[in-house]
């Protein structure tokens, strides 16, 4: 019976002794297992702070660039608004003279006593259409830099329309020949006087070309086509081209082949496009370069 109560002590004894093992283990468990929660917190925490940062950071980063392409967008309106104010001037010669001539007209009428209700007749149908005419250019340049809040469909016929007449001054000074033929009426889908500027920003780097490589016969080609969901405009010139090394960079901000330019022409031309959800291509040609502007059609838009 001794034998039989030592064993049972004895086997009590080793589950005590084990128990008592298990419990250091245990509290030792649960301390690294606290210590650990309390790192996980504390790196926890620290992850969140540096996201925060980084969302600020980004948000930051985001304003900034933001703010950077509305300056680019303004410099690059202020550019091609020095252009149209000169391209006015040149529209208002021809109406300025004639008004001129005939103010001039009715003083030696009054002279030679010719001032009837027939003479003021003639002399004010004459003298509104030079006035219309100078009004409706104004009326032009002010819808030409009017910004477009919201993407609407339009005519890309009427847009490319709308560059060329302002502009039409600049490219007579310096000979250029514009082949463009309408067709047929293309609707897109983007901000319309945003197009006319892209356009504009186009004819003004031909012209520039131009000159610069001392080009003789001078025409730029406009053709209008459709591949598939979209309406693409190319714009051909023969003024020699584009050096190869400048191709992959045309149209990164402040880059520019020109003595005088700024760089952020093309810039813009891109970032206008693409945020109509259109591309730009470049190439060179054998004579030139082809410039191409694709823009989503209506149809695609609201089939």
């Amino acid at each position: 019976m001794i034998g039989f109560y030592f064993s049972i002590v004895l086997v009590i004894g080793i589950l005590i002794i084990f128990l008592l093992k298990y419990s250091s283990k245990s509290s030792q468990l649960v301390k690294q297992l606290k210590k650990s929660e309390e790192n996980y917190r504390e790196l926890e925490e620290k992850f969140e702070t540096a996201i925060s940062s980084l969302e600020h950071r980004v948000n930051e980063e985001v304003a900034k660039n933001r703010q950077k392409d509305h300056t680019l967008f303004q410099h690059s309106k202020l550019a091609a608004m020095g252009e149209l104010i000169t391209s006015i001037g040149h529209l208002w010669q021809q109406p300025l003279n004639s008004l001129s001539l005939l103010i001039q007209d009715v003083k030696e009428a009054i002279q030679f006593g010719e001032i009837n209700d027939q003479y003021i007749d003639q002399f004010t149908h004459e003298s509104m259409i030079q006035i219309k005419q100078m009004s409706r250019t104004i009326k032009d340049f002010r819808k030409f830099y009017q910004p477009n809040n919201e993407k609407s469909s339009f005519s890309v016929s009427d847009s490319i329309e709308d560059a060329l007449m302002i502009f039409s001054p600049s490219l007579k000074e310096h000979n250029i020949h514009v082949n463009f033929e309408i067709r047929e009426q293309h609707l897109a889908f983007g901000f319309p006087n945003e197009y006319s500027q892209v356009v504009l920003n186009i004819l003004m780097n031909a012209r520039d070309a131009f000159v610069s490589n001392k080009i003789k016969n001078r025409s730029i080609d406009i053709m209008i086509r459709s591949k598939d969901s979209l309406l693409v405009v190319d714009f051909i010139d023969n003024a020699g081209g584009i050096a190869p090394d400048s191709l992959p960079k045309l149209f990164e901000p402040y880059f520019t082949t020109k003595h005088n330019g700024t760089g952020i022409g093309l810039y813009m031309t891109k970032m206008i496009i693409e945020n109509m959800n259109g591309r730009v291509e470049v190439e060179n040609t054998d004579e030139g370069a082809r410039l191409s502007l694709a823009v989503p059609k209506v149809e695609h838009i609201y089939p």
